[in-house]
């Protein structure tokens, strides 16, 4: 096995059943897969009984301390297709986790999101796909692979595997095309459309029942319903059937006459470069999918779906940049070392010349020194003139940058704490514009600025909406 290479793991955890992939990354573009492990395991399974599991399995597959992503199952995830007025990726997440909360029973905090812009138009509105998920639910796989050690965790959903793979595999085309995912016990379904994924769906599959064919024609219909009430765009043109594993012609002789478009059996292990031999006979052999791990591995995953919460992001960032800034150093320095042996080399027998420079700098610094003093009065004339924001600088800031739609109808204002404004405005978009001036304002450079909340109502002159904007001063 190649060690000069990196590798990706991929896992998947499913009510039955544990699956790991190993991915190598050969070029940054390249992908080989060479390594599969699963196993049945009880829907009841402890953590600590399930984090061995995983772990005995990373290992059987010569786990080497690299990103692992999970690939989180369709049925532990809501998703939502929304319109928002924002098309700044910074607004677009301050919208989105406010609006989490309407679609599951939870706070806004409770709560962790991911999403991917489908498109934008002219309005100034951006088209996204949200995903949502009780923290919980992600708190629980990031407590289980923290025991593994494992240093770089990424939790994204399932649909975006299948998505990825569909996009690899074919070429665009003028219709969306429904994908669909059987692995052993559930059906996951992907509408995908100029490589975006619209919309996705998941229901248990029911095969021994005598009319399970009937069964899974009517959930395809009704996919196709709520694909069409809540996006809102063409129908599917075609409907494509990921085909390696146990079973998958026989489903397609069976589905076939209950589906009015054309169905497709999409074959994957020799496109997306599968090795050869043991690895390939348990796909081929196994009634498990492996689909959604082969596809996450197959593109970078951008950070707006990675449903991670935000404190672990940021965390993950600011570890991403040091460890670069580290790197430049170091290659800064080895820059340095080399041309210093270099001059070295050149000023072996030039020791007067050093002498000399010895000389001269000793002047620089006796003239340098009544300077330094001079610097040292500036800086304590600097502090003595500093002085704290008072509530009048607030005051008269607000009156400067506040935008003509939006009303303040009350304000907070604690010495040394922070102010809270409350106000009014007809657009939800106005409310985080007032958030982006207030962050770039010279005044507020020391607060950390939040929106609360942000509430449409509806009232005599019209539809409102009520915001509430923290400033907190940053300890």
């Amino acid at each position: 096995m190649a060690k000069n290479k990196n590798s990706i793991f991929i896992c998947q955890i499913t009510e039955g059943s544990l699956k790991v992939m190993k991915c190598l990354l050969d070029g940054g573009l390249k992908r080989e897969f060479t390594g599969l492990e699963f196993e049945a395991i009880p829907s009841d399974i402890d953590d600590k009984k399930l984090s061995e599991r995983i772990s005995l399995s990373l290992k059987k597959l010569e786990y080497d301390s690299s990103p692992v992503i999970i690939s989180l199952p369709r049925s532990q995830a809501t998703c939502r297709y929304l319109k928002i007025p924002a098309q700044a990726p910074e607004e677009i997440e301050r919208i989105v986790n406010l609006q989490a909360s309407r679609y599951l029973p939870y706070q806004t905090s409770e709560l962790v999101t991911g999403y991917e812009t489908v498109l934008t138009d002219k309005e100034g509105y951006a088209h996204v796909n949200l995903t949502i998920v009780p923290k919980d639910v992600i708190k629980r796989y990031l407590k289980i692979f923290k025991e593994l050690k494992v240093p770089r965790v990424s939790i994204v959903l399932s649909s975006y595997g299948l998505c990825h793979l569909y996009n690899y595999l074919k070429a665009e085309g003028a219709k969306p095309v429904m994908a669909i995912d059987i692995d052993a016990s559930h059906v996951e379904l992907a509408i995908i459309s100029q490589r975006k994924l619209l919309f996705s769906r998941y229901f248990k599959l029911l095969q021994p029942q005598a009319d399970w064919v009937d069964l899974f024609a009517q959930e395809i219909s009704r996919t196709n319903d709520a694909y069409l009430k809540e996006v809102a765009l063409a129908s599917p043109g075609e409907f494509v059937l990921f085909g390696e594993r146990k079973g998958i012609p026989e489903f397609y002789a069976a589905i076939k006459g209950k589906i009015n478009l054309p169905l497709e059996v999409l074959s994957y292990a020799d496109k997306i470069g599968l090795a050869q031999g043991p690895l390939l006979n348990k796909i081929f052999n196994s009634e498990n999918s492996f689909v959604s791990l082969a596809g996450l591995a197959l593109e970078d995953i951008p950070d707006s779906l990675n449903l991670l919460p935000v404190k672990l992001k940021e965390e993950s960032h600011r570890l991403l940049h040091t460890k670069e800034f580290i790197r430049t150093i170091l290659f800064i320095c080895g820059i340095i070392l080399v041309s210093g042996l270099g001059i070295a080399r050149s000023l072996e027998n030039k020791a007067g010349y050093l002498k000399q420079l010895k000389t001269e700098l000793r002047k620089i610094e006796t003239e340098a020194k009544p300077l330094e003093g001079l610097n040292r009065r500036f800086q304590l004339l600097e502090k003595s003139l500093r002085r704290k924001t008072s509530a009048l600088d607030i005051i008269y800031e607000l009156h400067q940058v506040i935008p003509q739609e939006v009303s303040l109808v009350n304000l907070t204002y604690e010495e040394g704490e922070g102010v809270t404004l409350y106000g009014q405005t007809q657009e939800l978009n106005s409310v985080f514009r007032l958030a982006s001036v207030l962050e770039k304002s010279a005044v507020f450079q020391d607060f950390d600025i939040k929106v609360k909340y942000a509430t449409k109502k509806n009232t005599l002159r019209g539809e409102l909406v009520d915001f509430e904007i923290v400033c907190s001063k940053e300890k």
